[in-house]
């Protein structure tokens, strides 16, 4: 097998393996990216070869096949790290580095055919037999480095829809064009035999790379606990062998069979406290026994060896190695660039042939890419993108140009008039990087990372500001995407749609009086926008200003006579109305002797609720007519409820419950018709249903309230509802929920934990501390009272500050832990809280302390085994 062969057969196998093994990942994540897909692979009007090398046509399938197995490379690499490199695939980046993808597999198919061309100009052979041998080695080491046999192998292919056959015949395939690379490589390179003077002359120009740092040779003995270092320091005293000590007490498996030698190493290469003790030793000397978090160690220094820079003759085979390989790397290089000027090489993919033009000459790919924008003859809407990028790439290299001047004392005129031209540049290519950016926005998707780009660029572009805000939104970083829509409103108060979002965002978090205030200055800015107006219709509703939304339907109607959702808006007004006219009603009607004007009242009330009962029936009917949604059919059954019909509300409850059984409002409707018959039972568990099905915390909340209403005694809910307060920083509220549940169950673990967060977060940490201790005192689960004393320990931190003294309530929650785990054998812990004890406060209740930690430290005595007495009846046992 070749030397080549032997060099690069890790690699081999990783392009290999990783190619069968999760070539299915990778392929499938390319294929939803669009990477094989016509509309980004420029095939309109295109040959059916991918790649043409001086007349050999390479197909579209097998640059696919490359392209996969270079991305493949990649996933392989980020699996390892625990990452998904799909995520490589997204957004604006991830359309440039799809293209890169497909550059480099053409870069590849292209190396191999001129290699494979130079072997036959070469005459050129591998022996059939060696190729053999070499890939029978190579699936050997495969099947060996898995761990898996050849049928194991065999099943596992079979159900990724590839064969064993195919396996084999693919390692074949890259071991052969591995030995040709390897036997053109040789050929052209020739042999290479350094004269002294070159190597001196490549030895003083990289001498750096031979310095050597200071480093010491030792062997330790690593042993758990001190007293056994002791023993283990006396036989040395006593003239033991270091080495045999070693293999008999060392807890380290790595060294103690070679009697603890740790080979070479300079600092920064083991913990501080080995460390110190290892370069302090004088060569010969055995250390005292030496505490780090592995145990306790007895060094032996064995050598020393100061740093220094080395002669030639020290590491004269290092110098010929890379003297050799750099040679070899620099003449492959030189030839293989001007077999690549000399060849015909046609890429039928224009994009992909901007790239690779940009690859080797900045400007001449940037002029590739700008012709196929210009002349639109490619559908792929990131191009504006990719200029972008090449922009930004040249600003960055003339930026950096640019400070290594400004970094001069005393510059000259050439240098001075040279930095100015610089600083043009700079500002020349990033304000056509933007333009390029904001043109591709018109097209594309934003993501985050191309939103920042431009902000980078011009910090005060409202439009990538406000996508951004957008996307914020849709991620469900609600106070994100209001910090994004104010910054747009802040740079550009007419940015209409910044408004309307913010509005939308307040109304959905129940901010009125903002969503209010963002309607109408996006009214203001565009007078006479029904949708917007609509908008401000439900505000209004929800503000109670009932003249001020009946004023906005007026203006709508008059504007556009037949907007359905204008109707829908009357039938929310007189909704709202009848909502309030039902209301003083029955409060009026609980009255035991109501008087005269009130009885005039209850009778004026009632003819209003009828009349507003009327108005928003039809309303909602028209709108359904007009092809409504599901939600006027949940209005339909509310306003039916309102008006008393509870048959009706309860059938429109019903049909959009079956319609739609996720519909959370229909639920919660019907639990309030069921309650209103007296059917509690059922109307909580309706309610219920609304409550788990319900997403928007305003309702989450409501409906909680509502069965903590219902049922005063249900904790559970309640304690739902204080963890909905929380979720909304209702600190007051969470508050009274969790006092609640306490008061009926002071052992309520989660209560007394949420309650004393609540008061944290209230930066009241007395009285969450007060709260912590209750518990305890109620709590006889050792788990439990750790969770406690760990709370009560980081809301004493909280109190105090960053790094001050805990005081005695922080050391006591510390001793109890101490105490706690030890009970629980965490035995480490224990000893980490004690640790922390001694570093806080030395004195403090030291004797318990010192107690503890001699429990903890000391081995338990071994106790002599007892034997029962034997009877026997005066035989001798045999």
């Amino acid at each position: 097998m070749s030397r080549f062969f032997h060099r690069h057969q890790k690699t081999i196998i990783w392009v290999v393996v990783i190619a069968f093994f999760i070539g299915g990942v990778g392929l499938i994540g390319l294929n939803q990216a669009g990477v094989f897909s016509s509309s980004s692979a420029d095939t309109s009007d295109v040959p059916d070869y991918a790649v043409r090398v001086n007349g050999a046509e390479i197909g579209a399938a097998a640059l696919d096949a490359m392209v996969n197995q270079i991305f493949n490379r990649y996933q392989n690499l980020y699996q390892q790290l625990g990452q998904d490199a799909t995520a490589l695939l997204e957004g604006a980046s991830g359309a440039l580095f799809r293209l890169q993808l497909q550059a480099d597999g053409v870069s590849e198919v292209v190396r191999r055919t001129l290699f494979a061309q130079e072997a036959q100009r070469r005459g050129l052979r591998v022996p059939k037999s060696e190729i053999d041998a070499a890939a029978a080695a190579e699936y050997s080491n495969v099947l060996l480095t898995n761990g898996i046999t050849e049928e194991q192998l065999e099943t596992y292919l079979s159900q990724q829809g590839s064969s064993l056959a195919a396996f084999q015949a693919t390692i074949r395939s890259e071991v052969e064009v591995a030995l040709i690379d390897d036997a053109v490589q040789t050929s052209v390179a020739g042999v290479i035999e350094p004269t002294e003077d070159e190597l001196n002359s490549y030895f003083e120009a990289h001498i750096s790379l031979y310095d050597i740092e200071e480093r010491v040779q030792a062997s330790h003995i690593l042993v758990a606990d001190l007293d056994t270092a002791l023993e283990v320091r006396a036989l040395l005293d006593e003239g033991a062998d270091f080495a045999e000590l070693a293999s008999i007490y060392s807890i380290d498996e790595g060294t103690k069979d070679d009697g603890g030698d740790l080979d070479w190493f300079g600092r920064g290469t083991m913990v501080p406290e080995f460390e110190e003790a290892a370069f302090s030793l004088e060569v010969g000397e055995i250390s005292e026994p030496v505490q780090t978090s592995f145990g306790y160690h007895i060094i032996h220094l064995t050598d020393r060896e100061d740093a220094h820079t080395p002669t030639l003759e020290e590491v004269r085979e290092d110098v010929v190695n890379d003297f050799t390989s750099d040679e070899r790397d620099a003449r492959l290089s030189a030839w293989y660039d001007a077999q690549y000027a000399a060849s015909t090489i046609e890429v039928s993919f224009p994009r992909v042939d901007a790239y690779m033009q940009q690859q080797r000459d900045i400007d001449q790919g940037l002029a590739a890419f700008q012709q196929l924008l210009d002349e639109g003859e490619t559908s792929d809407p990131y191009l504006p993108y990719y200029i972008g990028r090449i922009y930004e790439t040249k600003a960055t290299s003339a930026a950096t140009e640019r400070a290594e001047l400004e970094a001069i004392e005393d510059p000259t005129d050439e240098q001075l008039a040279r930095l100015e031209k610089l600083k043009a540049d700079v500002e020349e290519n990033e304000q056509a990087a933007l333009a390029a950016y904001l043109a591709a926005l018109e097209d594309v998707q934003a993501d985050e990372a191309f939103l920042n780009r431009i902000l980078r660029l011009n910090p005060d572009s409202v439009t990538a500001t406000f996508l951004l805000g957008k996307l914020f939104l849709d991620r469900g970083d609600y106070d994100a995407a209001e910090e994004q829509f104010a910054s747009v409103i802040g740079k550009d108060d007419t940015y209409v749609a910044a408004h309307i979002a913010s509005g939308d965002l307040a109304a959905a978090n129940g901010d009125y009086p903002l969503a209010k205030a963002r309607y109408e200055k996006a009214l203001e800015l565009r007078p006479n926008d029904s949708s917007v107006m609509l908008k401000l219709v439900n505000v209004h509703l929800e503000l109670g200003a009932i003249d001020e939304a009946r004023a906005l339907i007026d203006q709508i109607q008059a504007i556009d006579p037949g907007n359905i959702k204008a109707a829908i808006a009357e039938g929310d007004l007189a909704r709202v109305q009848l909502a309030a006219a039902a209301a003083e009603r029955d409060e009026l009607e609980a009255k035991d002797s109501p008087t005269t004007e009130e009885l005039a009242r209850l009778s004026e009330l009632e003819a209003s609720i009828s009349a507003f009962y009327a108005v928003a029936i039809e309303r909602y009917e028209r709108g359904l007519q007009g092809g409504g949604s599901l939600d006027l059919n949940v209005k339909l059954g509310l306003v039916h409820f309102l008006g008393g019909q509870l048959e009706e509300a309860e059938d429109e409850f019903e049909s959009v419950i079956l319609r739609s059984p996720y519909t959370a409002e229909a639920f919660e409707g019907l639990g309030r018709v069921l309650l209103a018959r007296g059917n509690t039972e059922e109307a909580l568990e309706n309610l219920y249903t609304a409550l788990a099905r319900s997403f928007d915390a305003a309702d989450k909340t409501r409906i909680a309230e509502f069965i903590v209403e219902i049922d005063p005694t249900d904790n559970d809910m309640r304690m739902e509802l204080a963890s909905i307060y929380a979720g909304q920083f209702k600190w007051r509220d969470a508050i009274r929920e969790y006092a609640a549940i306490l008061e009926a169950d002071p052992a309520s673990l989660d209560a007394s934990l949420g309650i004393a967060e609540a008061y944290r977060r209230r930066n009241e940490h007395a009285t969450a501390l007060e709260y912590l201790r209750r518990a305890v005192e109620h709590s006889e689960d050792t788990g439990t009272l750790v969770r406690l004393h760990e709370e009560i320990l980081e809301t004493v931190e909280e109190s105090v500050g960053a790094n001050q003294p805990l005081g005695p309530a922080g050391l006591d929650a510390l001793i109890e832990l101490a105490r706690l785990r030890s009970s629980m054998g965490a035995e480490e812990a224990a000893l980490a809280d004690l640790a922390r004890m001694a570093e806080e406060d030395p004195a403090y209740r030291a004797d318990e302390v010192d107690e503890l930690r001699q429990a903890l430290t000391e081995p338990e005595p071994i106790l002599p085994l007892e034997f029962p007495e034997i009877q026997t009846s005066g035989d001798v046992l045999p």
